[in-house]
């Protein structure tokens, strides 16, 4: 059975998905943002602010006067507050004030900017403010800008009744001096004097101050209130952040969605071994055969059983889409892996123009190219790798010296037989027992593309495919260079290896295009650079919870050295 990938999604799932690799980012923005609010908040100049209350009390004079009630009057009394707030942000009230204050180093511009009125919601009550440098200051300010609103508006409200009553008074003056004191006239504008007089008495007692200033307040600096806005601000920023960054990063993150992209199985997740084994030579199969690591290539040698009862392929391209994703570790891995389960392997390095296998198994010797060009024999050229199939080697594997892994082959091998009696991957290796054979690449030939395309080539392979029960071949990346699509019309199958966090959505889409032009079989992909606790799951019951599995104790058993490349060959 192919691995698949978890299905979970979903806005939340994204949106916890993101946070969680871009926490660093948050994280950063959450730090930094308020470290910088409360260091600006420190070289803040110090400020004082002051306050005073002015009450507004709305009076319709002709309702005072006939007793009787104007609706108008009240339905406007909801914007009275708003307006006269306003109103006492004009510069001749400013000008009052600074004058009464006895300040002449501020001008009214500059008092209105360090200032501010404000109505109280639900409220005939208006807020005086003042900021200054100085709370005394602040606050003698604050009170005078409020007396002078108050000044100010019952000069406004009264200036047109007496301008009203002086025109009254210049015709009473006119009728007494021509001697009409005595007519309707003149008793008529006397009574008009009288109510007047009383209007602008009503009218003088429109705004009080009810609340003058008594202390000032530090608004600045406030190095606490800053750095907890900047705090829920650089949450906010960073967030904002994260997603920018995940939008702009073309890098492929999870095995679904290369699955989804490429159309093919995955086959396998396949954790980064430990740095010993990097620091050594990357074989994890034989360094360490019961790490979690080598677990994950028996699970891609079972994975690939299954995929290939119908294919039965047997010769196996590993490629990648760019280089670095990890093709030829993948290859030398899983060969070991199919020894150690009864298979004969050939390891093939056609990877010609950057050979890599013999840094695994430092086998000096002829290569493919010299068995090309008739230099050496294919069997001269074949380097054997002693795979243990002992009882040491048994126990690192299995379980009482029985390989535990044997069982998906013998499966594999059963259907297969009874379907087509084509044994492919899962053939028989009863008279070769535990054998790898590795072909090295040999120099490099004048004109690599050409020669994957050659029959020699193809007569190669065919006598390796009679030879071994599986034929893993470590080419080029399909991306690169042309060489893999040639030789893709030479093999059985080929699997791809791609690497979270280094391929890219555009490699993905063109590695697309490129696999479609390929003629061999696509068995799945296998996903290097997993998580460990992910590497070797089936889905949602991966067994990564069990833990990878080890044999019991048993009495320390002395290894036998591999043998050299010398004895090797003799």
């Amino acid at each position: 059975m192919t691995e698949s990938a978890p299905a979970t999604s979903g806005p939340l799932h994204h949106f916890l998905h993101v946070l969680s690799r871009r926490r660093w980012v948050v994280l950063a923005a959450i730090v930094v943002v308020p470290l910088v609010a409360v260091a600006v908040s420190l070289r803040q100049v110090r400020l004082y602010e002051a306050s005073a209350d002015v009450l507004l009390s709305h009076q319709d004079l002709a309702s005072t006067l006939t007793g009787t009630q104007n609706p108008d009057v009240s339905q406007a009394a909801d914007r009275v507050a708003e307006t006269q707030a306003r109103l006492a942000r004009v510069r001749p009230v400013a000008t009052r004030t600074l004058r009464a204050a006895g300040l002449t180093d501020e001008t009214a511009g500059e008092f209105l900017a360090n200032s501010g009125v404000s109505a109280t919601p639900n409220a005939d009550l208006l807020e005086f403010r003042v900021t200054d440098r100085q709370p005394a200051r602040a606050v003698r300010l604050a009170t005078e800008y409020a007396r002078q609103f108050t000044i100010y508006r019952r000069r406004l409200d009264t200036g047109t009744i007496v301008r009203a009553r002086k025109e009254v008074r210049a015709q009473i003056n006119r009728l007494k001096a021509a001697g009409k004191d005595n007519s309707p006239l003149y008793a008529t504008l006397i009574g008009k004097d009288q109510q007047l007089a009383t209007m602008a008495a009503l009218q003088s007692s429109n705004a009080y101050v009810v609340q003058s200033a008594d202390q000032a307040t530090k608004v600045q600096p406030r190095p606490v209130r800053a750095g907890v806005m900047a705090g829920v601000i650089g949450f906010v920023l960073g967030i904002g952040l994260a997603f920018l960054l995940e939008a702009l990063d073309t890098r492929v993150r999870s095995a679904t969605e290369i699955g989804e992209r490429l159309g093919l199985p995955l086959l396998a997740r396949l954790p980064e071994p430990p740095r010993k084994v990097r620091s050594a030579n990357g074989l994890v199969m034989m360094d360490d055969p019961s790490g979690h690591e080598a677990e994950a290539f028996r699970v891609l040698r079972t994975n690939l059983d299954f995929v290939n009862l119908t294919t039965g392929a047997r010769t196996i391209m590993i490629t990648s889409a760019v280089e670095g994703e990890g093709k030829s570790t993948t290859a030398a891995n899983l060969a070991v892996a199919l020894a150690r389960a009864g298979r004969r392997v050939v390891l093939v390095d056609l990877d010609l123009r950057r050979p890599f296998l013999d840094h695994f198994f430092r086998l000096p010797g002829p290569g493919v190219t010299e068995v090309a060009v008739g230099h050496a024999r294919l069997e001269e050229a074949l380097a054997p790798i002693a795979i243990d199939a002992s009882a040491n080697g048994a126990a690192k594997d299995g379980v009482d010296g029985r390989n535990r892994d044997d069982l998906a082959p013998m499966l594999a091998r059963a259907l297969r037989q009874r379907s087509s009696g084509d044994e492919g991957v899962a053939g028989s290796a009863a008279e070769n027992g535990h054998m790898l054979e590795l072909l090295p690449s040999g120099p490099l030939p004048p004109n690599v593309g050409e020669f994957m395309g050659t029959a020699v080539l193809a007569n190669i392979l065919e006598q390796l495919r009679e030879r071994a029960d599986v034929v893993l071949i470590d080419t080029t990346p399909l991306l690169h260079v042309g060489d893999a699509i040639a030789l893709s019309a030479k093999v059985d199958a080929l699997i791809v290896v791609t690497r979270l966090n280094l391929v890219r959505r555009p490699v993905i889409t063109e590695l697309v295009r490129v696999l479609e032009s390929c003629p061999a079989a696509k068995l799945g992909f296998v996903l290097a650079g997993a998580e460990a606790d992910q590497a070797y799951g089936y889905g949602g019951y991966g067994y990564g919870g069990y833990g990878a599995y080890r044999p019991a104790a048993r009495p320390a058993v002395e290894a036998e050295p591999h043998p050299s490349a010398q004895e090797l060959h003799t």
